[in-house]
Parts: structure tokens; sequence; C-alpha cells
């Protein structure tokens, strides 16, 4: 039988295994990217389909199309030739606009304008010269380049990014370049933003590094602090262009301790709903399959409630539940699984036949050689962790009242002294902690989940398993993927919500059971929350399940601050459970760590989002 006829078959014994009663506590499970959405300034390109086919959409010999269109008539006509050759996908149409380009120098063309971002024709010959790895296209843009040095280019002039012409090189393989700019005294926005700092304080150096420090650490934005920020819009590994203008909100209150749901009185740094500007600072689709593909996203600006902007030298640190991997702030997608010799594709074949071998998926990507999207999509309502490099003070402090809080009488109390605090397995083992409760209908809790970003998840079947087996072939994801049934007093779940991103390994999930009795003629729902991180197996690789984060009290309050974040949320509160486990384990034997808390969340009317306009919702491909 020819190995194409046989994959079916062996999926479906692969799916027969996950979905026996042995497939461990957590059902694996994940989402797919989201279709690009139209957003401000953006025109998607055409979305290709999760095939084989998929990396062959472009030529090789082309550019992607890109994803952002500027309006840059007002500026000069210069920096207009230069735009539109780094939105040009093929070669000579690239070579023609620089021609052009480089006539207009020749001619006398001011190199001194600015367009509305601030940047000027040198900015825009780097941004086009970042990406391509033509050589005769580098050559061209090293011309230009030298001739607007050589005609008196501001190069180190700052743009809205805070980002100099060099700044955009810092990812770049064009040496060629980067030495040309540092040979004619090109210095980097982001390495001098630490005079900045001292330059807006007072004027004066610290004289010692443990003074610099001392100092930073005054600062309104210090080095090591975190903020979580939500995507406004797209980005792409092949559709973005360095220099695209990003927007992103913040999602989580910034104390001056550091990230908390609450902040004591005078501490509030960023108020959640509050914007803040980026730009990509680098993009390039995988070259080959043996490579991967790489973004670079710049936080450079708190933009706050008065339009002001304040300075912000950001890193990303963590992109939530995605397959890809940061790396010294630079984004690197996933490598093409490939079989290089004929006895490795015998031993993967064999571990299909055998699961016991340990080497199904391994099995399954190497035989077949299947072709996933490996580029980098991250959609509108991606949430990002970034972090905080360089001091920097703000201009302005917004007022922000914080997230009501729901009063806890004696009632409420009660309910929460009733409530179960574990969660058991069909055959009655303990299983995860109870750490979240809701107060409204099920249309209210349902419609918060789903106006959050969250999906319903399938219950699980042979047909959820084999969704859940080629997602984690392909690398992709599953958005509505099941998970393992677990039980209060013998009843299932009456709802499951997750909420993933582009990989088979990671989500936020919750279970959610409906409470006897109501309060205040509201029902009551209580819910057990974890976020998986990775998949794990058995000792014999029979037995496949997701390692959760241990310190679940997280997931406790990314869920209570994503409801409250999107409206859907009006108050919370937080009340303690004495008789709560503080460490304890779940039924595949993950550590449980907690403070014992349940987080009561209190449901509103289902209406738009009162601090950001919704987002685009989440869809498998």
């Amino acid at each position: 039988m020819p190995n194409a006829s046989r994959a079916p078959l062996l999926l479906l014994a692969i799916s027969l295994t996950l979905a026996g009663p042995g497939s461990g506590d957590h059902a694996v499970a994940q989402s797919q990217p989201v279709p690009p959405a139209q957003a401000d300034q953006q025109s998607p390109p055409p979305e290709a389909a999760d095939t084989a086919a998929d990396t062959q959409d472009t030529p090789d010999d082309e550019l992607d199309t890109a994803a952002v269109t500027l309006d840059l008539s007002h500026t000069s006509p210069l920096i207009q030739k230069l735009y539109q050759a780094t939105r040009e996908t093929k070669e000579q149409p690239i070579l023609d606009r620089l021609a052009e380009a480089k006539k207009l120098i020749a001619d006398g063309a001011d190199v001194k304008a600015t367009d509305q971002y601030g940047r000027t024709a040198l900015h825009w010959t780097i941004f086009g010269s970042s990406y391509n790895t033509k050589p005769k296209i580098i050559v061209a843009y090293e011309g230009i380049a030298d001739q607007l040095i050589q005609h008196g280019v501001e190069i180190n002039r700052e743009d809205i990014y805070n980002d100099t012409a060099l700044d955009y090189l810092l990812y770049s393989p064009n040496f060629e370049i980067q030495t040309l700019l540092i040979e004619n005294g090109a210095t980097s926005g982001f390495l001098t933003a630490f005079f900045h700092f001292f330059n807006q304080e007072n004027g004066d150096m610290p004289h010692t590094i443990a003074a610099s420090v001392a100092k930073s650490r005054q600062a309104d934005l210090a080095p090591g602090q975190t903020l979580s920020v939500r995507l406004n819009g797209p980005v792409y590994s092949e559709h973005s262009r360095t220099g695209d203008p990003v927007e992103g909100t913040v999602t989580y209150p910034l104390c001056k301790s550091g990230e908390n749901i609450a902040c004591p009185n005078g501490e509030l740094v960023i108020a959640p709903g509050t914007k803040v500007q980026a730009t990509v600072l680098f993009a390039q689709k995988a070259p080959d399959k043996y490579s991967r593909p790489r973004l670079v996203l710049d936080f450079s600006n708190i933009v706050h409630a008065d339009g002001t902007r304040s300075p912000l030298y950001a890193r990303v640190l963590d992109v939530d539940n995605a397959r890809e991997t940061v790396r010294n702030n630079e984004i690197l997608g996933i490598i093409q699984p490939h079989a290089s010799t004929k006895g490795s594709i015998a031993l993967a074949g064999l571990g299909m036949v055998n699961p016991i071998a340990g080497y199904t998926i391994r099995g399954v990507s190497a035989v077949y050689g299947l072709s996933i999207r490996r580029e980098i999509l991250f959609p509108a309502g991606t949430d990002l962790q970034i972090q905080v490099v360089r001091p920097s003070m703000l201009k302005t402090r917004d007022a922000w009242s914080g997230w009501p809080i729901l009063p806890v009488d004696t009632q409420l109390k009660a309910l929460v002294t009733a409530a179960p605090i574990r969660v058991y397995t069909k055959d009655n083992k303990p299983s995860d902690v109870t750490n979240l409760m809701f107060l409204g209908s099920q249309q209210q809790l349902e419609a918060a989940f789903r106006e959050s970003g969250w999906f319903e998840a399938d219950s699980l079947s042979m047909g959820s398993a084999a969704k859940s087996v080629q997602a984690t072939i392909r690398g992709a994801g599953y958005t509505n993927a099941p998970v393992s049934l677990l039980t209060i007093n013998g009843k299932p779940p009456d709802l499951v919500f997750q909420k993933s991103l582009d990989t088979f390994a990671k989500r936020h999930h919750i279970r959610i059971w409906k409470e006897p009795g109501t309060y205040q003629g509201r029902d009551v729902w209580i819910g057990a929350a974890t976020h998986d991180i990775a998949i794990s197996t058995a000792k014999a690789k029979t037995k496949w399940s997701h390692r959760i984060d241990p310190h679940v009290d997280r997931e406790r309050e990314w869920i209570e601050t994503d409801l409250l974040y999107s409206g859907t949320a009006t108050s919370y509160a937080l009340v303690d459970r004495p008789h709560a486990p503080k460490k304890t384990a779940n039924a595949t034997g993950d550590e449980l760590l907690t403070d014992g808390q349940l987080s009561i969340v209190e449901l509103g009317p289902t209406k738009p989002n009162i601090l950001n306009p919704p987002s685009p919702v989440l869809q498998s491909r």
C-alpha cells in the first residue's frame, strides 16, 4: 500500500490513542492563526490556505505583498519614491524606483525633509535595504545612502519611535550599509536613550554605576518593569515591512511595584486602556525550509489620553500562547520539519506503527514531509509581554480609579464557603483547584467570554482527537480543542472555554459548573482555570497531556482582568478560603501552587468594550 493511502489509517490509530481513557488530565488543544483583518492604514494580503502549497504562494524571486499602506502624499517627492520602492515586490520595479530617487537627489532634492513619522529619506533607504537580499538591490540602496550622506542628510535624526536610521539595521544582515553609516558617525537612538533620561532629569550624569542604577530605579518607567500589551492590528513576518507602524493597548495595570490587578493609592503608573505605539524594526520571511521567519517589534511610546507621548524603551519578552520563541527581542518562527535520510524515515515510520516507541508525532512529520505554514502571523488581539530596558519619565499621569470592587456580604461569603474546592477525574481522583466564581446568567457568561475572544471547547470525541493530532503534526492550532473530563460531584462541566493562538501546546482554559442556589436573584457558577504551557507524555509515551503553569493564581487573575478589560465584567472581589490547599497536585501530577483565594466576578449586560474597540474574533484558518 502506498504511504499516502496509509496516512488516514495511521492518523485514526493515533486519534484512538489520544481519545482513550488514558489520555491524561488535560486533553491537548490549541488554535489556528486568525485571518488578517482590516485595520487602520492596513490592506491585508490575500490569505493563504494552511496546506502544502502554502509556502509557495509567492514566487521565490518576489517579496510578499505589503500589509500596510501609508499616506505619504504630503511629504517630499524623494521620500515618496523611496516609500514606493518598499511596496514593490519584484526586483526590476524596485530598481526603477531607486533610480528615480537617485536622480532626485542629484537634481537637488531636499534631503533634510521628513514625513509625518519624523523620518528622513535615509530612514526610508534603510527600510528598503534591511529585508531585501538581492545583490543589485542592496548595491542600489547603499549607493543612495552614500549619496544622501554626501548631500548632508541628518544621519542621527530620531523618528517618533526614538529610532535613528542605524537602529533599523540592528537585526538586518546588510553589514555593508551598517558599516557605511557607522563610518560616517551614525549612532543608535536606543543606545543614547540612557543619556536622554539623565538630561531630562537634571543634566548631570552619575559618576558611578551604582549611582546610575539607583537613579534609573527612580524613573517612572524603570528597567525591569513589564507591561501586558494587546495588539490592535496584525503583524506578519512576510507581509510586514521595516518601519510599519504598530499599535497596542495596555491590558493590565502597571503599579510602581510592578503589574498588579490593583495599585495602592498614588502608585499607578500606566492604566489599562492606555495606547502604546510601536514600529516594525525588522521583518523577514523564511528564505528556505532550514531557516526561521523573523520579526522584531520596537515598542517606543506611551500615548496619553490628551494625545501627548512619553518615551518607552522596551523589548518583547513573550508572546502569549505562541509557538514562536523570543530571543533578545527577536521573534523567531519555527523550522520546517523534514527527514534527512532514508534511515530516519524508516525509524520514524516504525514509531508511527508502534506508538509505544515514542516516535508518533515525529514519524508523521518526517515520513510525509508535511509542509506547514511557518510564517509569523499575530492577529489583532494577540497578547504580548514587554519589558522596559531603558529608564524614562512620563510627561503626564493619566487618572484611573481602578477596577470596581464587589462588596462581599454574609450571603456571598456563605456561597464561597459552600463552594467545592477541588474537581475530580471520572475515577474520582482529585485534580484542579476551583479559583473563580461568576455571578450572572448563562447568556451573560457565554457572551462575556465570547466578547473577550474566548471559544467554547468541543466535546472529547474521535473527531476532535483527530483534529488535535493534525494540529500537533502541522505545528498549528485548534481553536475549539477539547479538554479532558473533570467533574464536581460526578457532574461534567456545564461550559468549557479556551483562548489560544497558533500552537497546539499552549492555551488558557476554564471549566465551569452551575452551583445550586442564587445570589440576589442571579445564577452562581464555579470555575477551575489553568494555563497549558507545554505538551508532556507519560513514561511509556502512549499518554499525552498538557503541562500547566503551577502558579494557578496567575490564570485566575488573567481571566478576571480579561473580562474586566473587555467590559463584560462589572466588578470583582477576592475572598479567602482558609481550608483551600496552598500546595497540591492535579491528576497528572503537575504541581499546583495557590494562595487559596477565590475570585468572584460579577457579570454585566453585554456591551461594547469600555476601553478598546473589539478585536476581530480569532478563527481557525
